[in-house]
């Protein structure tokens, strides 16, 4: 009987290590993920192939065009276990279609809202 206990306590041990997802296997998963997205995609396509995002952000641009922002997980910058904008990718749609990824694109993007809105 204490065998077969003890059995039973070193599975649930076993599930309970590597049954959960680590903060590398995350970062992993995301970074491979987005290798194989592609422009144009919908919100619900990148989430078939990503997941939920970790953080996400929308706004209307001042042409009336829907811009959302999901934010993965893919660079551990402290290791505090909470998911910050600068551990993540950002993948940018507009009026629900995928136009890039990237901190670089993201910024771009930002900045070129910001300049046409100060006009």
């Amino acid at each position: 009987m204490k065998k077969h206990l003890m059995k039973i306590l070193v599975l649930i041990l076993l599930i309970a290590i590597f049954g959960c997802a680590t903060p590398g296997m995350v970062m992993d998963r995301n970074n491979n993920n987005l290798l194989t997205l592609e422009m144009g995609m919908t919100k619900n396509q990148v989430m078939e192939i990503m997941d939920k995002p970790d953080l996400n952000e929308a706004y209307k641009s001042l042409y009336g065009k829907n811009m959302c922002i999901f934010f993965y997980y893919t660079q551990r910058q402290r290791s505090d276990w909470s998911v910050t904008k600068d551990e993540c990718t950002p993948v940018v749609f507009e009026n629900g279609q995928l136009i890039g990824w990237g901190s670089e694109f993201y910024e771009i993007r930002k900045n070129v809202d910001i300049t046409i809105r100060e006009d």
